[in-house]
């Protein structure tokens, strides 16, 4: 049975230029850790009438989910023939134009904290307890300048994950990004999504809804080719040595730690790193340079192994794989960040027993658009996977409490008794009934953002289009349209 091309749609300040763009030639691309993404496309223009300039939006969906957005800071204009002849104008005719650009994550970096009340004096203090989520949502607006259609309000998408007791501002002047990096220090993520939404989630909320396997069910896991599995080996120590000291350290000497895996060292070589930090001002006694050496091998201070610990003596994991838009179950796209479960049976250690298992944010997400012979389009995807040394400490720990081994997958309906654990797969009917007025319906648990999947009368609803998930950790969700009176409508998520 042949492939269905995916619906594409590609537009430049909110004008659909889908039929210009050359497929072949775009590409897109989007990273993990709010990272700016980068897009080029090429748009043919035979007749000379179209016209691009600089710092407008440039947005992609694929089936009616929106899966890039953002600002084209690069316009090029070419011959579409390389071999042109244009000692004659009448020969030339056929122009093209190159857009390059970067998503929304770029403000990040474009925008920095500013008090218009006084530019000159520290922002005051918030002296009562507050949330994390509630600073950002209540003060981003008054702040910082954020463009129109920017949306940092949303409850759904901005969590509140912890309390400050009191909460200090940044100097002004600091980026938006340095500001949201000090928010997510107690094990948030935060992006800006192709819709110039901004997220600020629990990293266990960033579970992928999916997963692949070479010996996919068709339900959980999927399918994939060029398929490949990397264990990087170039950023391990496993002996870390460390100088510090001053006149004020014990007897004015210098102070040094060395820690060592010998488990490491037997089976990978011995690999090794220097500091000399003598008169830095963090390693000025025995017990930071102690410490300091025990982060570097071991990933704590307090030099205790853990296997899978965020210390350099592992070496880091990656997996790259490719698949399609037509794959993807319910048009449920990953997106970086996402921690995805992976179970490789081919790579299996035990003679195919089990599978080679293991869970890997995707860090970098490619789109291209591979043609058929009649020009329609579809969408290609092309993920990496992995953790690096470089990765925040909370992301290593909820990675390590994700036990590698063969993916089992809890269900639940609506005769189940109790919630069920996290992460289930629930099929059942939303309340209330559908009456042809109602809009908003909820699910039987709160479910995991992005996971939400809606049929009506066996109908596969599209999201953003036909529906909103307007509140995930209530079940919520609002139809664009009130259902009719005799229709059913499903439901099926993953359980929060």
């Amino acid at each position: 049975m042949p492939a269905i091309p995916s619906v594409v749609l590609i537009q430049y300040n909110g004008t659909d230029i889908t039929n210009s763009v050359l497929f072949a030639s775009a590409r897109f691309e989007a990273q993990l850790s709010a990272v700016p993404g980068t897009f080029e496309i090429t748009v043919k223009d035979p007749n000379r009438v179209l016209s691009f300039v600089t710092g407008k939006d440039l947005t992609l969906d694929i089936d009616g989910v929106r899966m890039f957005g953002g600002y084209v800071l690069n316009v090029s204009r070419k011959y579409a023939f390389p071999a042109d002849d244009t000692s004659v104008l009448a020969n030339v005719k056929s122009r093209q134009w190159v857009l390059r650009g970067v998503d929304y994550n770029v403000l990040l970096d474009k925008r920095v904290l500013r008090n218009t009340a006084n530019y000159t004096e520290q922002i005051p203090d918030i002296v009562t307890p507050i949330d994390d989520g509630a600073v950002i949502r209540t003060h981003l607006a008054t702040y910082f300048d954020l463009p129109a259609g920017f949306d940092s309000t949303s409850t759904a998408r901005i969590r509140d994950n912890h309390t400050h007791a009191k909460f200090i501002w940044p100097t002004q002047g600091t980026k938006l990004r340095a500001f949201l990096e000090g928010e997510s220090r107690f094990g948030n993520v935060f992006y800006v999504d192709g819709s110039m939404q901004l997220w600020f989630v629990a990293v266990e909320d960033t579970v992928a809804p999916w997963g692949f396997s070479d010996k996919p069910n068709r339900t959980t896991t999927f399918g994939f080719r060029e398929g490949e599995y990397i264990e990087d080996g170039t950023a391990m120590v496993n002996d870390a040595l460390v100088w510090g000291g001053s006149m004020w350290a014990g007897d004015g000497d210098v102070v040094f730690a060395r820690r060592q895996n010998t488990t490491s060292q037997n089976l990978h070589k011995r690999w090794q790193i220097g500091e000399n930090n003598i008169g830095n001002s963090n390693y000025k006694s025995q017990a930071e340079v102690t410490a300091r050496a025990n982060v570097i091998v071991d990933g704590n201070e307090s030099g205790t192994f853990a296997e899978g610990s965020k210390g350099l003596v592992n070496p880091e994991q990656q997996f790259k794989a490719t698949w399609f838009s037509k794959d993807v179950p319910s048009q449920n796209h990953l997106k970086p960040g996402d921690v995805t479960p992976i179970d490789l049976w081919v790579f299996s250690e035990d003679g195919g027993a089990t599978p080679f298992s293991f869970n890997l944010p995707l860090r970098q997400l490619r789109i291209s658009f591979p043609t058929l012979d009649n020009g329609d389009a579809h969408v290609q995807f092309e993920g990496f996977f992995g953790i690096q040394n470089s990765d925040p400490y909370w992301l290593w720990h909820f990675l390590r409490s994700l036990k590698p081994g063969t993916t089992v997958v809890t269900t639940a309906d609506d005769s189940t008794d109790g919630t069920p654990p996290y992460a289930t797969l629930y099929s059942g009917i939303p309340t209330p009934d559908t009456d042809g007025v109602e809009t908003v319906f909820t699910a039987r648990y709160p479910y995991i953002s992005r996971t939400l999947a809606v049929y009506k009368d066996g109908l596969f609803m599209v999201p953003g289009v036909d529906f909103t998930e307007s509140d995930p950790s209530t079940g919520e969700f609002t139809m664009t349209s009130p259902p009719g009176g005799p229709s059913v409508l499903f439901v099926q998520i993953r359980v929060a």
